[in-house]
Order: C-alpha cells, then sequence, then structure tokens
C-alpha cells in the first residue's frame, strides 16, 4: 500500500485539464514522451542616436559620417536547434490500480514520463549548454559636454558651443601628439601613469566626438522558437528574421523565412485479423517504436543545422508484453525515447 501511494505522488501533478479524477479515488497516470526542438536565435540589437552636433560635424570636423536620426534595428548572429525531450499529453494514460495487473507497478520520474515496471524513476540525462549572460551592450556615454569656458557657455549659441566643442577634439588630440613625442613640461613619471593619461585623453575625445557623429548601443540577446514536429515536413517556414522586429512569426512577412526539413520512414502497420482480447482485470501500458529522422534547418540558401534526431511523437504505440511476466519481472523503458528497452525476470521469491 505504502508503494502505492509513493507512485501517486509523483503522477497526479502531471494531470492535463482534459484528465480528472475523483476526490478519493484511486489512480494512476503515466506519460509518454515527445520531442520538441528548442530554436536559439541570438541577434544584436543595435540603437542609434544623433549627437546634438551633428548638423555641424562636416563644418567643424570635416566629417559627413554621422547618425542624423533615432534608428533601431536587429542584426542575426547565430542560430542554435536544441532538442528537447518533454512528455506528451496526447499520450497521457489512466490507470486503475488491481493488485492482480502488472500495470499497477509501473513507475514514472520526475515529469510523470513512463520508466517501465518494478523498476526505479529514470532521470533524463540533459546536456549543460552554456547560456550568454553576459549582457554585451557597449556603454551609452551620455551627451554631455566637458566643461568649456566661460566664452562658449555664455554666447547661448548652439553653432558657438558645436565650435567649442569641436575645438577642445582638436586641442586633445594636439596635446596627445606632444605627450607620444616628449614634448611636453610636465611629462608622466612611469609607463602606468603614461597609459593612464593616455587613456583619460582617449575617452574625453571618444565623447566630445559622439557629440557630433552620434552613439551606437549594440546589445546581443537571444529570441527562442518553440516547434514540435507532428509530421514530416518540406520547406516549413519554422519563423522569419525582421531587422525591424528581431524574430517574427511564420506568417509575418515582414521577415526573411527560415525553413525547415523533416524526413524519415514511416513504420509499416497491419491491423490484426481479431482484436486482441485481455485478460479479466488486466490493462495494457503503452510503450512506443519511435522513429528517426533526418532535420535539416536552412535560411534558403545555406544549411544551417543538421542531424538525424529520434522522434517518439511520430512512432508507433507497443504495449508491454506481460504475457511474457510475473510480478518478479522488471520491464525498462526509455523515458526519453520511450521505447522497450528490456524485459528482466527476476528468481521467484
Amino acid at each position: 500500500m505504502k508503494r502505492l501511494f509513493f507512485i501517486l505522488a509523483i503522477i497526479i501533478p502531471c494531470l492535463t485539464q482534459a484528465q480528472t479524477i475523483t476526490e478519493g479515488e484511486s489512480v494512476l497516470f503515466y506519460s509518454l514522451p515527445k520531442t520538441e526542438f528548442v530554436i536559439n536565435v541570438t541577434v544584436e540589437l543595435v540603437t542609434e542616436k544623433p549627437g546634438i552636433f551633428y548638423q555641424y560635424s562636416e563644418r567643424f570636423l570635416a566629417t559627413s559620417d554621422v547618425i542624423t536620426a533615432d534608428k533601431k534595428f536587429y542584426r542575426l548572429k547565430d542560430i542554435s536547434i536544441e532538442p528537447r525531450t518533454v512528455r506528451d499529453p496526447e499520450r497521457t494514460y489512466q490507470i486503475t490500480p488491481n493488485k492482480k495487473s502488472l500495470a499497477t507497478y509501473i513507475t514514472v520520474n520526475d515529469e510523470g514520463m513512463l520508466c517501465g515496471i518494478n523498476v526505479a524513476p529514470t532521470k533524463i540525462i540533459k546536456e549543460s549548454k552554456k547560456t550568454l549572460t553576459e549582457n554585451q551592450a557597449s556603454k551609452r556615454i551620455n551627451q554631455k559636454l566637458l566643461p568649456l569656458s566661460e566664452e562658449y557657455m555664455l554666447a547661448g549659441s548652439t553653432v558657438k558651443m558645436a565650435e567649442g566643442a569641436a575645438k577642445q577634439i582638436y586641442r586633445i588630440r594636439d596635446n596627445r601628439i606632444d605627450l607620444l613625442s616628449g614634448d611636453m613640461d610636465n611629462m608622466p613619471t612611469d609607463g602606468a601613469s603614461l597609459k593612464a593619461v593616455m587613456a583619460e585623453m582617449e575617452a574625453q575625445e571618444k565623447q566630445l566626438t559622439e557629440l557630433f557623429t552620434g552613439t551606437t548601443t549594440v546589445e546581443t540577446v537571444t529570441q527562442t522558437v518553440i516547434y514540435t514536429p507532428t509530421s514530416a515536413v518540406s520547406d516549413k517556414v519554422a519563423f522569419r528574421f525582421s531587422s525591424l522586429q528581431g524574430v517574427v512569426a511564420a506568417d509575418d512577412l515582414s521577415g526573411e523565412p527560415y525553413y525547415l526539413n523533416i524526413s524519415y520512414k514511416p513504420i509499416k502497420t497491419e491491423a490484426p485479423e481479431k482484436p486482441k482480447k485481455l485478460k479479466k482485470d488486466e490493462v495494457e501500458v503503452f510503450t512506443i517504436l519511435p522513429v528517426s529522422a533526418n532535420v535539416k534547418f536552412d535560411d534558403g540558401d545555406k544549411i544551417l543545422f543538421e542531424d538525424t534526431l529520434t522522434l517518439p511523437q511520430l512512432g508507433v504505440l507497443v504495449p508491454i508484453p506481460f504475457d511474457t511476466m510475473d510480478r518478479n519481472s522488471k520491464a525498462y523503458v526509455s523515458p526519453e525515447t520511450g521505447r522497450l528497452l528490456s524485459i528482466e525476470q527476476l528468481p521467484k521469491k
């Protein structure tokens, strides 16, 4: 009786909305697995902002290569596909416990997927995957002026302030040349001090220059698409990529399509001449004979992913042969594929 309650404690949290039980009723549930594809799309979100003096960049800095308007856009950086095993709600079964049935001794794991008969639960081994956790965004420089002379601060004119900022840029450049050539009255005393002074001068020049050329911020983000195979497909649009929105839905024509191809040989099945008759008080526990499918993902020109993967949901159901077993037997089932791995006959006690 303790064994029954242990199994129920694991299985009941895995109920789907379509399944209901009567309070106080003893029932067992088990699920078979299915494979879904987790498509991780790594993109760069680029944000451009014009500098407050961009209109005077050619006049004072002799450059027209500047940002003139606010703009955001996405750049595709990387695509990866990770197969993931989850329980299949469409293949979740309910069993009424019966001491005469071997089905009473099913074992499931924490996800509610069948592991076998009279065996310990098996955990699904998940490969550790390195994910991008660092926000690779460039630091945005605040668009504020470094200290200007009183002449420019009191001018009250944008063009006059732009002129002062440009003169300060040229002054920094001249000072850097003097520093590198050693033509300064107060030279740094050592290499570390020289390096620190050079870094500070470069930072000041960059901050002032961006008042004319503008700033660009690049942030790396990952957008995820989940695709669950239900059949073979040819050039199925999994998602689209838009430079304005990043990853968009497959039916959103604003983006460029990315295609998924799944091909496999279906398992041939025949209907039995006579339906199988179960023994009194006996129920069947199903496993899966899964299929191996060739999965290819491409952008229409280049193959981005190709592998042979096991897809349980496209396989056929096969009952565990209880006729060859007794209460001392063990049946091992793979929670990743749903396949019956082996039947072990233990000595009778």
